[in-house]
């Protein structure tokens, strides 16, 4: 049996290559995207339901707040008057000036009292502003006297004399109770608005009546704070009496017509009046309401959620308070999110596919050659070449294979020339790795653009669906995960591609001018939020002494920085992370900057301390965690060395680690912060020329990626995948700006950008270059070709924005933004321990202020605490604003005293 029929007959039968490698990937994507997609859609209408019930019960209470809070001021006016009448402090000679200080210290209309003696004093606002008041006088009690005055009660004006009335609202309480009136319209004229009056019986000392006094509030002002809530899209809120009579709505229909008051069924808004129509009808009559009720009813297709709530006070008031949220107010963006998931998913799919066919026939084909090659030298025929480029480690595979073959063929063609076979081979491997140290460069240039380029549009179009703000938080989550996934991959990356340069010796200094305090808080920034995840207090201490602005390289020392309280935050499960800065002065304005990284960590074991600066080792702690690469220390050690310092570790098992190293600067007067807080851009200014933007890029997603960026803001935006189209196209088309991609076929941006700057049209065309290179020779190259600037993949669009307005003057429209401290803080996780630091009697009051969802007492209870406990007093006013009363509730009640 020859060898070709023992190869035949030994041949494996079974599954392809090609199948193994794109069946599995294409159905883990498939599937993937179905099991996401309906949990999503799920989740998204379990939390519509949630959702309506929870904003109708949080209005609900807001409103109920309110209102207690609202109808107080009446009742407390009278209060205060009835003492100072009582006590002699408030009579006809100083009644106006005390009723005035009240009118402008209260929400009240007006503001009177009225003596069985005919003594009489009112105090008016108008709908106007104005002011007046109404005496009668000492010496003449028969007569109303109106004037017309200031709020100081100068400048006073008679404008009216009136024939004394009877005393109506003494009574009005007769039965020795404070009341309220029935809610009556407005008699000024002009004035739409509906009152309501609070009337308390004022006594002598044998406990008779001798007068009354009265507050009236403007019911005009609730209906305005209803307004102000925030509902939904088509959400309304109204306030009724027992017999259906509106008191307050968030609609803008008015109250009273005519003298005569609205009824919620005959209301103008078809939602309130369809509202109240059905609960009239399932309850009877809205008197039958006596608890809380939640009900649903569907309007023209809608379902709407509502939610009725009775209130009262203990002096009349019998109000119902409705809140009615229509269900597809929430559910359009669910409807929207399952169109979405199912062009994802396909597009998805067909992407997998396309993928993995691409990517198994790339393999395949070499393995192919190589098999073909071993079927060769098998049968005998040893003079075998196979070249492999595609990937390389089939490269590296077939220059192995290459060589075997021929080693062999000469192993049995000339054994006796072996001496001289090994001294050309010792030729060829010094010549090989003169050639690796050559091509080192070109392989970190092609490394680089091979995953900087993908990862530009991952990172890319994360960014612009990260600026629609109708996504719901569900998504801007998963968007946030691939942001953060595509950052931490290109971290990885970077410190592959950084450890390849440092031991080429191609990492050099670059320094710059920048502001310390700026780096600080924005390292805080990035950090704070990951920290309170884990429950961990993150600080950052800064000497008194520390520069403000310096001069070294900046990039490095922040990567630094980050490197070690990355790894300080990852390994610590309690307690905190400390960064220590100092700054010692030296000659001249040198400086010497030390930073201390301390944290409470798991520690390091003191055999393991002498090998933690080489490079992919990583401790016990980090190889069971199961992340990093062992980089990030390695690189930070080497960046600090050529910064002229050093770095030092002490670690203490069980108790925490600490990182320190020493780094000179030189101060430099003040400079421009360049870390302001960065605006979104939503559009171009008006009145400006229309922009005309060429985007060149041999890769479609880098293309539509740029082109989706710069479109919706206003600029007009044409494409071309290769130099000799995107000459073309300027020559036709005349652009403002392009954007080159530097490696193309047909032709590369090198050349493009040669041509046309060779023209003098083209001297005022701006080309910006966009590479995936990190190479800082690979700048130089490409500003020599003609380019007028340098943006590296994967760009932030900040960072296009500004070159943009750099070189075409571009003026943006920017998004609201709030402010960002530019001074390192640190927060407070309120703990039951932090309030050890109070005595238990300020603990008691706290719980019991804080039971009673008690503000004000709370608010003052923590103007007590020091000022050296400032976090403390900034976290509890933190919980207040936030209605957070429950959380207070629960750390005081932790504390045994409570």
């Amino acid at each position: 049996m020859n060898i070709g029929r023992l190869l035949k007959v030994l041949k494996p039968k079974g599954i392809s290559l090609r199948s193994l490698l794109v069946v599995p990937f294409v159905l883990h994507i498939f599937v993937a995207v179905v099991i996401v997609g309906y949990l999503s859609l799920k989740n998204c209408q379990d939390t519509v339901d949630q959702l309506a019930n929870q904003l109708t019960d949080k209005v609900s209470h807001a409103i109920e707040r309110h209102l207690d809070s609202y109808v107080k001021t009446p009742l407390q006016i009278n209060q205060l008057n009835n003492d100072a009448i009582a006590s002699g402090s408030l009579n006809i000679d100083n009644a106006e000036h005390q009723l005035l200080q009240q009118m402008q210290i209260f929400d009240a209309s007006k503001i009177s009292y009225k003596l069985t003696t005919d003594e009489f004093v009112e105090v008016k606002r108008l709908s106007t502003g104005e002011i007046t008041v109404t005496t009668t006088q000492a010496n003449n009690k028969n007569k109303f006297y109106t004037y017309k005055t200031d709020s100081q009660g100068n400048n006073r004006q008679l404008i009216q004399v009136n024939k004394y009335k009877p005393n109506l609202e003494i009574d009005a309480v007769k039965n020795s109770q404070p009341n309220w009136s029935q809610i009556y319209p407005s008699k000024e004229l002009g004035n739409p608005n509906i009152l309501v009056s609070a009337n308390s019986p004022i006594y002598d000392r044998n406990r008779q009546i001798v007068g009354v006094t009265s507050s009236e509030l403007a019911l005009e002002n609730i209906s305005k704070f209803l307004r102000d809530l925030e509902i939904s899209k088509s959400g309304k809120v109204f306030i009724i009496e027992r017999d259906g009579s509106l008191v307050a709505s968030s609609s803008n229909e008015k109250l009273i017509t005519s003298s005569q008051r609205i009824n919620a069924l005959n209301s103008s808004d078809r939602t309130i009046q369809a509202t109240a129509a059905y609960i009239h009808q399932k309850f009877g009559d809205f008197s039958a309401i006596t608890a809380s009720q939640k009900v649903e009813f569907e309007r023209e297709h809608d379902l709407q959620v509502v939610r009725v709530e009775p209130w009262r006070d203990r002096y009349g008031l019998d109000w119902l308070v409705v809140v009615v949220v229509p269900e597809n107010d929430f559910m359009a963006q669910v409807h929207a999110n399952a169109q979405v998931i199912i062009v994802l998913g396909l597009v998805a799919l067909f992407t997998s596919t396309s993928l993995g066919l691409t990517i198994s026939r790339w393999i395949i084909r070499p393995i192919h050659r190589l098999s073909a090659a071993s079927q060769a030298i098998a049968s005998g025929n040893l003079d075998q070449n196979v070249k492999v480029k595609s990937v390389n480690e089939l490269g590296v595979l077939s220059q192995s294979f290459n060589r075997m073959a021929w080693q062999l063929k000469e192993s049995f063609e000339q054994l006796e020339t072996r001496v001289e076979q090994r001294t050309i081979e010792l030729n060829q491997s010094k010549q090989l790795a003169e050639a690796a140290n050559r091509a080192k460069s070109e392989f970190l240039a092609n490394m680089s653009h091979e995953l900087r380029t993908p990862l530009n549009a991952i990172l890319g179009f994360a960014q612009i669906m990260n600026r629609d703000s109708s996504f719901p938080p569900q998504q801007q989550e998963n968007l946030g995960i691939i942001n953060r996934s595509g950052e931490h991959l290109l971290s990885l990356i970077n410190d592959v591609l950084d450890m390849s340069k440092i031991e080429a010796g191609r990492i050099v200094l670059t320094e710059n001018a920048f502001d310390l305090y700026d780096l600080l808080n924005t390292i805080y920034e990035m950090f704070k939020l990951k920290a309170a995840a884990k429950g961990l207090q993150l600080e950052i201490e800064c000497d008194a002494n520390l520069p403000q602005y310096v001069y070294t390289d900046e990039s490095k020392l922040r990567q630094i920085l980050l490197n070690l309280l990355s790894n300080a935050i990852k390994f610590t499960d309690a307690g905190k992370v400390n960064l220590h800065v100092q700054g010692k002065k030296g000659s001249d304005r040198h400086y010497t900057l030390s930073f201390a990284v301390e944290d409470t960590g798991h520690g390091i074991a003191q055999q393991e301390l002498t090998s933690l600066f080489e490079p992919f080792v990583q401790t016990e702690t980090g190889r069971n965690s199961g992340q990093g690469t062992g980089l990030g220390l390695p690189i930070s050690r080497k960046f600090v060395q050529l910064m002229g310092g050093d770095i030092t570790v002490s670690s203490t098992l069980g108790k925490g680690t600490i990182f320190r190293f020493d780094t000179q600067v030189e101060t430099v007067p003040a400079i421009e912060s360049k870390s302001t807080p960065t605006q979104q851009v939503i559009g171009l200014e008006p009145g400006q020329s229309e922009y005309r933007i060429l985007v060149v890029d041999d890769r479609y997603e880098n293309r539509r990626l740029l082109t989706k960026l710069l479109t919706p803001i206003g600029f007009q935006v044409r494409e071309a995948e290769n130099g000799r189209d995107a000459i073309a196209l300027w020559q036709s088309w005349e652009p403002h700006l392009i954007w080159m991609d530097m490696r193309m076929p047909v032709m590369n941006g090198y050349e493009a950008t040669k041509q046309i700057k060779s023209h003098l049209q083209g001297q005022a065309t701006a080309i910006l270059a966009l590479t995936a290179s990190i190479l800082e020779e690979e700048k130089a190259i490409v500003l020599a070709a003609g380019c007028d600037d340098f943006v590296r993949k994967p760009f932030r669009e900040e960072v296009i924005w500004e070159k943009m307005a750099q070189y075409l003057g571009v003026r943006y429209i920017y998004a609201q933004k709030a402010e960002i401290s530019t001074q390192p803080v640190s927060e407070l996780i309120l703990e039951p321990s932090s309030l050890e630091v109070m005595s238990s009697e300020w603990i008691e009051k706290l719980h019991y202020a804080a039971n009673q969802l008690d503000a004000e007492q709370i608010l003052e209870l923590i103007a007590q605490i020091p000022k050296t406990y400032n976090t403390l007093a900034a976290a509890l006013r933190q919980k207040v604003n936030d209605f957070d009363f429950d959380q207070i509730v629960h750390l005081t009640a932790c504390i045994p005293s409570v």
